[in-house]
């Protein structure tokens, strides 16, 4: 932001400029965005879950018309019936100017395929996990079937306990950040419920992680090129049901 000309010295002698809108960059910017953006939504009906600070949801007759899903200034907009859905974004251009993607097909990462016939949504990361396989030097490893191994046996024991110890696991892990890989696996687990205990378990030793736990981190990574192509399907399927399928261990 510049000061216009013929202004530039009446910020000075105890004078203070009064800045009426919200800029990009100043530290009160995303907060007076979202108090905005609340009252406008607010407005038009919708209120805000409690078990989501960035979803609202609208609701005649105790039941829900529009689904409203915020990511900073970008919304994924979602109703039972499309003449809400109509409605609220030509309401919502009174107060912003907007831009209609059409229907949701990528957002943070997630594709999102729509299989109307059959009434369910695929939701895929694979351009994630190619993404961050290429980041950690395993776009080439050789994938793996399971996420971790039959017998583990991971613990804290496996951690550096000297200072010896903490340099032959920097040498061995060179620029592969721990808490990085982890963070990135748990972003994964969104649309990976798969690998949502090995993540978890690997995640217990960020603080001081081994060799033996940066394996068994990277093989979830192994597990992840092998099964790429998965999807977490949402719906209910209408013919032939599904198998619901588990596993555990002797206890």
């Amino acid at each position: 932001m510049e000061v216009p000309k013929g202004v530039e010295h009446l910020g000075s002698g105890g004078h203070y400029w009064h800045l009426w809108k919200a800029l990009y960059g100043l530290k009160q910017a995303s907060r007076q965005w979202k108090k905005k953006l609340h009252d406008v939504l607010s407005n038009l009906g919708l209120v805000r879950s409690f078990a989501d600070d960035c979803l609202y949801i609208k609701k005649e007759k105790g039941k829900i018309v529009l689904l409203v899903l915020v990511y900073v200034d970008d919304m994924a907009v979602s109703g039972p019936n499309g003449h809400y859905i109509v409605s609220f974004k030509e309401l919502l251009g009174n107060d912003f100017e907007i831009t209609d993607l059409g229907e949701l097909k990528f957002m943070l990462g997630i594709l999102i395929t729509q299989d109307r016939h059959n009434r369910l949504i695929y939701l895929n990361q694979s351009a994630y996990i190619s993404q961050i396989l290429t980041q950690f030097r395993l776009q080439d490893a050789t994938p793996v079937s399971t996420p971790l191994l039959m017998k583990h046996n991971l613990s804290t024991t496996q951690s550096p306990q000297s200072e010896a110890e903490k340099q032959v696991y920097k040498n061995y892990a060179g620029d592969i950040h721990y808490l990085s890989l982890v963070g990135s696996l748990l972003f994964a687990t969104q649309t990976r419920p798969d690998i949502q205990f090995a993540v978890n378990l690997v995640a217990q030793f960020g603080g001081n992680p081994g060799i033996a736990h940066l394996e068994a981190a990277k093989r979830i990574l192994r597990y992840l090129k092998g099964t790429i192509d998965l999807n977490l399907v949402l719906g209910r399927r209408m013919k032939g049901g599904f198998d619901l399928v588990g596993w555990t261990d002797s206890n």
